[in-house]
């Protein structure tokens, strides 16, 4: 993390080819929740694409879509942590309500957990660890997962390309960001995040459920030497 830069800050990312890694769950999921309760260098150059004054329909697509996604839910994941070429397989509970206000908790396969975070106005903030996990490599993991669902800050900057639409956007710090929507319902399929030269961020996201949201979401931070792939499903959980 940045020196005099919250965590809960917007940040940004470059094109880095990320592919999917399966993931399956070993426990069942409700088991896994009683367990987690209880307990890149070079800078982005844009594709050349052409800006229209006149509202177009893929605008209006991509703006359907945003209106959708995301929403407050609890979710149950499984996935695959790969941290320094060392692979573990996760699972973890994640509620959300928005980018800025959440609990996540990652454990591994076996329910043993590995942290549990919370973000709110004041940031991220770790409530668990396991004791030798990386301090710094959780708050980066669930504040990276909070970038991953926020949404443009307006579809004034939307670039309409031949194969995909995208809007680009610089925060308060000059990091940028780049939404890429593609298909015939405007979904988000990936987004870059470039905090500083060498800190590249990519988000890939899959397997849109009927409620909008992508049930897969796969990051990939080089400066950290870690990815992460989680597969996700709705569930109700009594408060």
């Amino acid at each position: 993390m940045e020196k005099g830069r919250p965590y809960g800050a917007r940040q940004t990312a470059d094109a880095v080819t990320v592919r999917f890694v399966p993931a399956r769950s070993y426990f069942p999921p409700m088991m896994a929740a009683t367990v987690l309760l209880l307990t890149g260098c070079t800078a982005i150059v844009p594709p050349k694409m052409k800006h229209s004054p006149d509202p177009a329909p893929e605008v209006a697509v991509v703006s359907h879509a945003l209106a959708q996604w995301p929403r407050p839910s609890s979710r149950l994941f499984t996935g695959m942590l790969v941290v320094a070429d060392q692979h573990v397989r996760v699972l973890g509970l994640w509620r959300f309500r928005t980018p800025w206000s959440f609990r996540l908790a990652v454990a591994k396969a076996n329910g043993r957990l590995l942290f549990e975070s919370r973000a709110n106005w004041a940031g991220v903030h770790l409530l668990h660890l396991q004791p030798g996990f990386s301090r710094h490599l959780a708050l980066a993991i669930s504040h990276d997962v909070s970038l991953a669902t926020r949404s443009p800050p307006s579809l004034g900057a939307v670039r309409l390309g031949r194969h995909q639409t995208q809007i680009v956007a610089r925060d308060a710090w000059g990091d940028i960001i780049i939404w890429q929507f593609s298909g015939l319902a405007g979904r988000l399929r990936q987004m870059l995040v470039r905090r500083h030269a060498g800190d590249i961020l990519t988000v890939r996201y899959g397997r849109y459920g009927s409620e909008g949201w992508p049930r897969t979401m796969a990051l990939y931070r080089p400066a950290l030497d870690y990815a992460l792939t989680i597969q996700s499903r709705r569930f109700r959980l009594g408060h």
